[in-house]
């Protein structure tokens, strides 16, 4: 009985390596596919980075808004204070 591995050990390697059919810079890399599909990840990670950088804006605007809000109501009730019984402070 003659194993596997004594059949491998026995069989000599080509001297000649075997070129791959046809034009070897065609067949070899990922091609026009690969190049579509990096490009759309690109593209939408560009799209996502832009909307993000939005949203990041416009939570911090809307703080500093409500801060200036705040800010307002205190000094509109050093001026008229809400009881009608009460003067105001000046």
């Amino acid at each position: 009985m003659y194993s596997f591995l004594q059949y491998a050990a026995s069989v000599s390697p080509s001297p000649v390596p075997i070129a791959p059919p046809g034009d070897a810079a065609q067949s070899i890399g990922p091609g026009f596919a690969g190049f579509v599909a990096t490009a759309a990840l690109v593209i939408v990670t560009i799209f996502i980075i832009r909307d993000m950088t939005r949203r990041i804006r416009r939570v911090r605007y809307q703080g500093e808004a409500e801060a200036r809000q705040q800010d307002l109501v205190e000094r509109g009730k050093k001026i008229q204070p809400d009881e009608p019984g009460d003067k105001p402070a000046r």
